[in-house]
């Protein structure tokens, strides 16, 4: 479950995402709500699905790809 605070409530600041999204009157312009939106959309993205016919390359394959490491002196 995600929370966000909310800067409406005194008693209990924290408060689930979606109540805040489908009860609260001000989540269009609430600071805490239209945060917690911009950092998921990011993650979206970072998260998306490759087009059709593209695949992510394994951890093994991007492993031979990189530069092996330098070790010592």
């Amino acid at each position: 479950m995600n929370y966000i605070t909310c800067e409406k409530r005194k008693n209990a600041p924290k408060i689930n995402v979606l109540i805040c999204e489908k009860k609260c009157q001000e989540a269009k312009t609430c600071k805490g709500y239209l945060n917690y939106l911009q950092i998921h959309s990011v993650s979206a993205v970072i998260n998306e699905v490759p087009p059709e016919g593209e695949t992510i390359p394994s951890a093994d394959q991007a492993l031979e790809k990189s530069s092996p490491l330098s070790v010592g002196k």
